[in-house]
C-alpha cells in the first residue's frame, strides 16, 4: 500500500473539505471563536499528510507540523515569518500570533491515527487531492479587505457640529468638529455613534430622505420642501465610485444623518462624504480620503460612472463560453463536447473573477520571474488540450467551414453586447446600473441562443471527397 494513501484517508479528505468551507464561507457568515479554531484543527489534520508526500516519514511530518504551528502561534517572530511567506505567494496577508490556538494541537493525534490506518487510494485520486490540499492550506489567512470609510453620523455639540467617520467594526471610527464647515478639527472625546435623521436650528428643521441623497426643510412648522438633493441617476453612479475589495462591503451612498446650527448644516452621506450648507445658503460636497474630510476627494457629479474593473475580463469569459457552446451545438460529437468542456475550464482558469491561479502565473502576487512551475504547466496544458481535442474531433465530424468563424464572431459579439450597456450607463445614456445589467443579460442571451440555433440547424456535415468511403 502506498504511503500516499494517507492523503486519501476519509479523515484527511474531511479536513480538506472543512478547511475550504470554513475559510471561504463560514468565517464570513459566522465570524468568531468556533470558526477561527476550526481552521486550525482542519489544517493540523491535513498538513502532515501533504508534507508526507515529500518527507515520506509520518512521524517527522507530524512533528514538523506541530513545531511550526507552535512557533507561528506562540511567538511574534513566527507570526511575522508566516505573514511574509503568505504575502510572497498570495499578496498582502496577516498571520497573528495567538497562544490560545495551541489548544488545537491535539488534532495532530487525528493525523497520526489516519497515518497509521491508511486506506487504498489510486494514483489519480492522489493527483487530484494534492493540488487541492496545497491550495486549501496556503490560501488561508488573507489580509483584511479594504472597506471604504463613510460619514456615518452627525451631532450638535457646544455650538458646533461633529461628524463621525467609520468603515466597519474592524476599524476605529474617527470624528471631526466644525463650526463653519470649512475647518475641521479631530474630536477625540466620546461621540453618540448613531445617525440623527432630523435636526432643528431655531424655527428651521431639516430631515434626510431614506435611500436618497436628499434633505428636506421645514420653516415654522410648514410644509417640507427640498433643501438639497442629487438625482437618482447621479447617486447610482456615485454608489460605485467607492469600490471595496469585496462586493459585500459596498458602503451606502445616501443621506444618513443631518445636524444644524444657526448658519450651518452638515449632512452625512455615507461613502460620498458630507454635504455642507454655509451661512450664505450655498451647498457643497466634501469627500473622504485617508479617514479625513478632503474637498479634493470629492467625486464630481458629472464624472463617468465607474463599473467593476473586472467586468471586461468577466465579459470575455462569458463570450468564450457562449462561443464554444455555439460550436458544440453545431459539432455534436462526444469528443468535441469534451474538448469544449476542457475549453470552458481553461477559460475559467485564465478569465474568471478573482482567479488566484492566474494571478500567480501572471505575476500579480508572486514575483514574475519565479512563477509556480506546476501552475504554469497546467495553465498552458488546459488550452492546448482543449484546442487539440476540438480540432481532432472537428476533422472527424467534418462540419461546414463557416462553423469556426461563427463561433469566433459569437464570442466577440457576446463580449460587445455585455460591455455596451455598461459603457452607456457610464456616460449617462442608461439611467441605472441595474438596467445596464438587465440589458447585458438579455442581449447576450439573444446572441448566444441565436448562434446556437443557426449552428444547430444548418451545420450539415460536409460530404467526403470522391473515392473516399463515408464513415459508419
Amino acid at each position: 500500500m502506498s504511503r500516499a494513501s494517507w492523503l486519501g484517508h476519509p479523515l484527511t479528505v474531511l479536513a480538506l473539505v472543512v478547511l475550504v468551507v470554513n475559510d471561504h464561507l463560514l468565517k464570513y457568515t459566522w465570524p468568531g471563536l468556533v470558526t477561527g479554531k476550526l481552521s486550525d484543527v482542519a489544517g493540523l489534520i491535513l498538513l502532515p499528510a501533504v508534507l508526507d508526500l515529500a518527507l515520506r516519514r509520518p512521524a517527522v511530518s507530524i512533528a514538523v507540523t506541530g513545531a511550526g504551528f507552535a512557533l507561528v502561534k506562540a511567538t511574534a517572530t513566527g507570526a511575522w515569518l508566516a505573514s511574509e511567506a503568505w504575502t510572497l505567494v498570495w499578496g498582502p496577508s496577516v498571520v497573528l500570533a495567538d497562544p490560545t490556538d495551541l489548544l488545537t494541537l491535539p488534532a495532530l493525534y487525528v493525523a497520526w491515527w489516519a497515518s497509521r490506518h491508511p486506506v487504498p487510494t489510486g494514483r489519480t485520486v492522489v493527483v487530484l487531492l494534492t493540488p487541492a490540499a496545497v491550495l486549501a492550506i496556503t490560501a488561508t489567512s488573507p489580509a483584511q479587505p479594504y472597506v471604504p470609510p463613510m460619514a456615518f453620523a452627525t451631532e450638535v455639540r457646544d455650538g458646533a457640529i461633529i461628524v463621525e467617520l467609520k468603515s466597519d467594526e474592524r476599524f476605529v471610527s474617527r470624528a471631526y468638529l466644525t463650526r463653519d464647515g470649512v475647518t475641521w478639527e479631530e474630536w477625540t472625546s466620546a461621540v453618540r455613534s448613531s445617525p440623527t435623521p432630523s435636526s432643528c436650528a431655531g424655527d428651521r428643521c431639516l430631515r434626510v430622505v431614506p435611500g436618497r441623497l436628499k434633505v428636506e426643510e421645514s420653516t415654522g412648522g410648514g410644509a417640507w420642501t427640498t433643501a438639497w438633493e442629487l438625482s437618482p441617476e447621479v447617486q447610482d453612479r456615485l454608489v460605485r465610485a467607492y469600490p471595496p475589495d469585496e462586493p459585500e462591503d459596498l458602503q451606502p451612498v445616501e443621506s444618513l444623518s443631518v445636524s444644524a446650527i444657526p448658519g450651518l448644516v452638515v449632512v452625512a452621506n455615507g461613502a460620498d462624504g458630507v454635504a455642507v450648507r454655509d451661512a450664505s445658503g450655498t451647498w457643497r460636497r466634501i469627500g473622504i480620503k485617508d479617514y479625513q474630510l478632503d474637498p479634493a476627494a470629492t467625486v464630481p457629479t458629472d464624472a463617468p460612472g465607474r463599473y467593476d474593473t473586472a467586468l471586461p475580463q468577466n465579459a470575455l469569459f462569458i463570450g468564450v463560453v457562449v462561443g464554444l457552446f455555439a460550436l458544440a451545438t453545431g459539432i455534436r460529437t462526444l469528443g468535441f463536447i469534451v474538448g469544449v468542456a476542457v475549453g470552458w475550464v481553461a477559460a475559467w482558469f485564465w478569465l474568471a473573477p478573482r482567479a488566484e491561479f492566474h494571478d500567480i502565473v501572471s505575476g500579480g502576487y508572486a514575483p514574475p520571474l519565479y512563477p509556480d512551475v506546476k501552475v504554469l504547466a497546467l495553465a498552458l496544458i488546459l488550452p492546448v488540450a482543449a484546442f487539440a481535442l476540438m480540432m481532432f474531433f472537428a476533422v472527424l465530424a467534418r462540419p461546414p467551414l463557416w462553423i469556426l468563424p461563427v463561433g469566433l464572431a459569437t464570442a466577440g459579439l457576446t463580449w460587445l453586447v455585455i460591455m455596451a450597456p455598461f459603457a452607456a450607463w457610464s456616460v449617462g445614456w442608461v439611467p441605472a446600473y441595474a438596467q445596464a445589467t438587465v440589458l447585458a443579460v438579455v442581449l447576450s442571451t439573444v446572441v448566444g441562443a441565436s448562434a446556437a440555433w443557426v449552428t444547430g440547424r444548418y451545420s450539415t456535415p460536409r460530404p467526403h471527397s470522391l473515392g473516399q468511403r463515408p464513415g459508419p
